[in-house]
This record gives C-alpha cells, structure tokens and sequence, in this order.
C-alpha cells in the first residue's frame, strides 16, 4: 500500500463535501445516466426499429429479384441489386470493443467477470498471475457457452522458435537466470519435452511435439453451463509458470502444454440482462508479448478499442514504467485508432485496512469505521488518478475532445465486496457504475449506426423512386454542369485538404530537430536497464531477432524504434489529434473539409433543382447519397490514419533492419558490448544518413496518398452516381413496385430515433 500512502500525504484533506475527517463521505454527484429498466426501453426501440426495416429491405428484395435474372439487366439493375445485398448481409452494428489493460495480476479477469456476473467464468487467482494469452469475450443469441481457442499457424510458430533458441544462446555460461530464459525454456519443453532447451533450431524442426495439434489449429469447446465451460477452458489460458509439477499429469498435460501456441480464445455467452449484445471486451495482457505475432495482436488490438480501460490493483495506482506504457498506448489509441474513450479502473479496494487509513490521516477520528476508511481512500484516489490522468491526456490531445470532457475517468472498484459484502453494499463496489457505462457507451454507438443504417436504406429506397419516376431525364447540359461542377469543386477539396496536412510539416521538422538530439540519450537509457543484468545480452539479441521490438519479462517493453520515433511523436501528437478529430471540430480539421465539401454539393443540388426543374425523387437520391459516399470516405480515412501515425516508427524499424539482423548474429564472448556498440554506430551512422528526416517524408507521402486516395474515390463515386440518376429509365418503368409507402415508412423510423435521443 506504500504508492497509496504516498498519494494520501501529498494532498490536502478533503473539503466538507466529503471530509476525511468527518463523518461518512457524501456520494459524490455522477453524471445522470438512465435507469436500466430505461435503457432497455431505448434498446427494444432500437431492435424494433432495426428489425422493421430489415423486413421492408428484404420484402423488397424478394418483389424484385426476378428481375435481377434478366439476361439483359441494366447496369442501373445492377447497381441496385449490389446495394441491397450488401444492406442485406451486413449488421447494422459494429463491434464496441472494450480493451482491458492491465499489468499481470492486476484483476483484469476478476474485474470482467464481475462484469458478466459469471464469478469463476476466467481464470482467477489471489496468489499469482492467471491470463497468458488475449481473451476476447461477448454475448450472443446463443443457448451454449463456447469458446474458440486460435493456435499459432506452423509458420508463426518455427519463427517462435528460432528466436526462442536465438534466446537461450550462451544461456548456461554463467549462473545468472531471469525469467525471460526462463521462459523460453518452459515454452519450448511445453510442446517438445524435456531437452528441447538444448537443442538447435534445426533439431527442433526435426523433433515430434510430445503433444497432439489440431490440423485446423482451431479448438472448440461447447457447454450448456458456464461452470463446464470455465472448467475445460482454464488449462488453455490459464498462465502455466509454476506449474511443472501438474505437467505430468496427464489428464491435464495435452491442454496445459498447449499454452505456448495459443494465438487468441473467443469466449461467447448467452444474452445477459448485465451486457448487451454487440460489447466485446478484450483482455489484453500487459505490455505486450514476447512472440512476434501475439505482441503484433497486441498493438492492433489497442487500435482497434472503442474504449480502453487500464486496470490497476489499488496498490499500484501510481505504477512505474508499464503503466506508463498503458496509458501511452491508450493516449495514442485515441490519436490513431479507434477509441473515443478512456477509464481508469482502481481494482481491490477492500485491500484497504482502518490502521493503515489512521496511519496515513493522523487527524482523522480514532472510531472511523473500514467502511469510511474504504469510501474516503476511492474519494482521494479518484481525485488525485483524474487529475493526472487528465494533464497526461492534456499534452497528447486537443483539449476540448470528448474523452478529456467526461465527468467520470476513474473508477475505484471492489470485485470481492461485491460477490461476498462484509464492509461495503453492492452500490458502493462501482460495479454497477461501470455497467451503466457501459450500456451508455452501447447505446450511443447503436443510435449513430443504426442512424446510418436506416439512411442507407432510405438511398435505395429513393433511386427506386427516381427509376419509377415519369420525368423524362433533363437536358444532357445539366448532367455536364454537375459533371464540370463535381470536377472542380473535387479539385477545390483536394487544395484544402493539402493545407490541412501542410500543417504537419512544421512540428515534424521540430520533432526532426528533437530526435536528432536526443537519440542518443534514448538508446542509451534503453541499454542502462541491463546494467546490472549479466544476461541482458540475450535479451539484446531477442529485440535485434524481432527487429528492434521485445517484450520481456523482465524489463518490460523494449522497442528502440519507437524510443527513437518518440521525440517526433511528442511535438506532432495534438497537430495530428487536431486534423483527425472527428468532434469539436475546427478549421484545420479535415472533418470540417469534408463537412463543407458535402454542404456545397448539396447545395448545388437543390440550385440545379430548381433551374432544372428536378422532381424531388431524384433531387432526395443525389442528396443522400451524397452522405453515404462521405461516410464511406470518412471510414477510409479512418483506416488509413493508423497507417499514417505507424509510419514513422516503421520507416525507422525499416531503415535499421540490416543492422539488427547482422547484431543478432553475434555470438561469442562479450556479445552484450558488441551488440550495443554496433546499434549505436549504426544508429548514428543512420541519423547521419538522414533516417528522421526520411521517415518525415514518408509520414508526409502518406498524407499525399491519403489526398489523392480521398479525391480519386470522390471522382470515380460522384461520376457513378450523376450516371446512375441522370440515365434513361424507361427500360425499368412498370418494371418496379411503388414503394413510396415503403420510403414513409423509412423516414418515420428515423423521425423515432431521433426521439428517442
């Protein structure tokens, strides 16, 4: 509890509101959020208003798939046909995925568990760590419980063990062990027995694994009860360090020895009143992983999150270097992924004791109660963790973004009070809190989909109506002024969008000019953490072996190039955060660039509607459309933004390559010195050779890709849909039903989404 006593003397007493020294603390005021029976109400709506248009889709469908079997189709046919089926097939709602982040033992599973109201669903323990692998777990429409467990393919694996035997080189020449070799010895006995330790890689490749692999390198377990399921399911994730001695029991030993080759498990529930369908929360362990692909995983999971919670055992709020690594990727999950949100989840509250609260609060009344002592700790804890949290996200993010505004960033929790209360009643654990974010976060995300979804519908809807329509199709005239129009104002966007990027380039030279004089100092912190390690040399050879990237157990995180990129990182991160936000939105957003682009086209629209005499079908068709080829400009960009900010740190990991591949392949004594001293002369020669300022312009060329992948699908779209709504339709008049109910209908649904906001 030492870091917790720490933070409980550096602040002042807490005011009246909720004084440490006084009485019970007062709850402190939440934001309004609505009552469960409530959001279910909203959720019954947002089904009903889903599965509704799902059935006039498909009743559609099926009106005019005859049609679809004409030898002579129309390519306008066509078009419509691949619209609906690719409405038909896809969901209406994405994933939202929840990130668990957290140090071994921190209660990442206990805390999921809690969760899901499923106590021993994953694998838990009091006495060391459990989770070796990531575990991504969700409910379905289904009556099983299963779980899919993903094995390493044969080529990911041979990689694995040769830079697990790279690992163990010179391993016995002198007496020192750490768990990385550790490690790596349990890894390779797991599948090929006693001795494998021993052995070179191409006896390996030779050796028969002492246990049976799938061909399909996929596992199922299917059970009717969640029990079964945790059952059979706790030997393939459960973390086997420390348990040689069950190896030999062979009941277990063909599962427990499989640790080593698991990729990822999937676990599915049935429906549950606790979390909704579509939420996938992600246990991710640690700071990465040791193998390549595993820690790869690792990194796209992050970027993949909606949200990410960092969890830390309250013992730890205040972490070292791998937390620090957690809220970093966190930070840059917002700058380059996905997520929109962050929370900081304080684990084990009831860890707390009355003796060690009265040692830290000297003025505090003798008879306080461990319910007080536990209640007055989350108050202070809460407010010291927002308030560093917050200025860390303060220097990496725009100020007025979304996740910088939530009023709830922290949230104390206790799993065990909520299982077995002895001090604390359920509603003081916060596990019902963090459910209620939970449902918000869902309910915010299925609204806005399923908004997009039903306007997509209502596009089809609408180019039925211009096919049905009896207007006789204007002028050519008017399709070449929208044609010219399209040409220039594409061409206007492209400018703009160029002095949004353009805005990068001046704290890229700064961050140039940063790394330039800082490399040096960076990678030699890197080395300093082996100086008083006599076998850190292997661990230098496993990140040369992984091409400057090793997570090890022993010293966390190791990757020199992003250690190099990382002074880059720190002057363009708010300039990058500011031209890829997608709320509050300013004039240097590229946002805001496509916002008013689509504005002005819409606007030319009704303009040429008027002149042109337009019927409102076809007049309703190019407007939303319109919207639908934005939205799927703005998914591309958001796609292609992670490529971007990943750019930096990969052309410098590109322009290094020879040289870790030649420092791996030192052997021999004094290898540690050897292999320090060419990184650093390669480095330096590479920094010479200009490496940042190259992997500026590649940053840069990116931007220009982005730029012309943007205007060059807004060209080839625009110039489909003017083809498509100003073409002869008579060949289809009569031929298709009137569904100008059908498109009432549509737009009543989204009329009640919007009411239900």
């Amino acid at each position: 509890m030492e870091e917790s006593r720490e933070m409980a003397n550096s602040d002042a007493p807490i005011s009246a509101e909720g004084d440490s020294a006084a009485g019970t603390p007062r709850k402190q005021p939440r934001l309004q959020l609505p009552s469960q029976q409530e959001e279910q109400r909203i959720l019954r709506n947002y089904e009903n208003i889903e599965s509704k248009a799902r059935r006039m889709l498909s009743t559609f469908f099926e009106k005019i798939s005859h049609l679809f079997l004409l030898n002579d189709m129309p390519g306008n046919l066509t078009y419509l046909r691949d619209r609906i089926t690719s409405l038909n097939s896809r969901p209406a709602l994405e994933p939202l995925r929840i990130g668990l982040f957290g140090s071994s033992g921190a209660g990442k599973s206990t805390l999921l568990n809690t969760i899901l109201d499923k106590r021993f669903l994953l694998p838990v323990s009091g006495i060391r760590t459990c989770t070796s692998c990531q575990v991504h777990v969700s409910v379905c429409r289904n009556k099983y419980y299963e779980a899919k467990i993903f094995l390493l393919s044969d080529e990911e694996w041979k990689e694995e063990v040769k830079n697990l035997v790279t690992l163990l080189e010179n391993g016995h020449e002198n007496s020192e062990t750490d768990d990385d070799l550790q490690h790596a010895v349990k890894v390779l006995k797991a599948i090929y027995g006693e001795g494998a330790d021993v052995k070179s890689y191409e006896d390996l490749m030779k050796t028969k694994p002492v246990i049976t692999i799938p061909p399909s390198r996929v596992i199922t377990l299917r059970k009717t009860e969640a029990e079964d399921l945790a059952d059979e399911l706790d030997p393939y994730i459960r973390n086997q360090d420390g348990l040689e001695g069950e190896m030999g029991n062979p009941q277990c030993s063909e599962q427990m020895r499989l640790w080593p080759l698991i990729k990822q498990v999937r676990v599915t529930l049935p429906l549950s009143k606790m979390v909704p369908e579509g939420v996938v929360f992600m246990d991710i362990p640690g700071t990465g992983d040791a193998n390549k692909k595993r820690d790869e995983m690792w990194k796209e999971s992050i970027l993949q999150c909606t949200s990410i919670w960092i969890v830390a055992d309250v013992e730890r709020v205040f972490g070292g270097k791998a937390q620090e690594i957690m809220v970093q990727e966190a930070i840059k999950a917002c700058q380059a992924g996905k997520c929109s949100d962050i929370t900081f989840v304080i684990t084990k509250m009831d860890k707390i004791k009355v003796e060690e609260y009265l040692r830290d609060h000297p003025g505090t009344s003798r008879d306080v109660s461990q319910r007080d002592a536990i209640l007055r700790m989350k108050q202070e804890l809460k407010a010291k963790k927002t308030r560093s949290l917050r200025e860390r996200m303060k220097r990496k993010l725009p100020s007025d973004m979304a996740v910088l505004q939530k009023q709830e960033l922290v949230f104390p929790i206790s799993a065990q009070e909520y299982w077995k209360p002895t001090v604390l009643g359920k509603e003081d654990t916060e596990i019902l809190e963090l459910r209620a974010h939970i449902r918000k976060l869902y309910l915010d995300m299925k609204r806005s989909q399923l908004q997009d979804y039903l306007k997509e519908i209502l596009v089809v809807f609408s180019l039925v109506n211009v096919y049905n329509s009896i207007q006789l199709s204007p002028n050519p005239s008017v399709k070449d002024e929208l044609d010219r129009f399209m040409s220039q104002t594409i061409e206007a966007l492209k400018k703009t969008i160029k002095g949004n990027f353009g805005l990068m380039d001046a704290p890229l030279n700064s961050g140039v000019k940063s790394a330039r004089s800082k490399h040096k100092k960076n990678v030699d912190e890197v080395f300093l953490q082996g100086k008083t390690s006599s076998g850190f040399h292997r661990t230098l050879k496993a990140v040369c072996a992984r091409k400057g990237v090793y997570v090890s157990r022993v010293f966390n995180r190791i990757d020199i190039n992003n250690c190099l990129a990382e002074p880059i990182y720190g002057e363009i991160g708010v300039t990058f955060a500011n031209i890829f936000r997608t709320q509050a939105l300013t004039r240097t957003s590229l946002q805001m660039s496509i916002n008013e682009f689509s504005k002005e086209v819409k606007e030319k629209f009704e303009d040429v509607g008027k002149t042109a005499n337009l019927n409102r079908p076809k007049l309703d068709f190019l407007n939303q459309e319109t919207d639908i080829i934005m939205r799927a400009i703005e998914r591309e960009i958001l796609l292609k933004k992670k490529a971007i900010y990943e750019s930096l740190e990969l052309t410098i990991q590109s322009i290094l390559s020879p040289c870790y591949e030649e420092a791996a392949n030192i052997r021999g004594k004094n290898s540690g010195r050897r292999i320090k001293d060419m990184l650093v002369e390669n480095i330096e020669l590479e920094v010479q050779k200009a490496m940042f300022e190259k992997a500026k312009e590649k940053m840069m060329s990116q931007f220009q890709d982005l730029t012309e992948q943007i205007t060059t699908k807004l060209s080839k779209d625009f110039l489909s849909m003017l083809g498509i709504a100003f073409c002869q339709n008579e060949q289809l008049t009569d031929k298709l039903p009137d569904i100008q109910n059908e498109y009432r209908e549509i737009e009543d649904l989204l009329k009640d989404l919007k009411q239900l906001d």
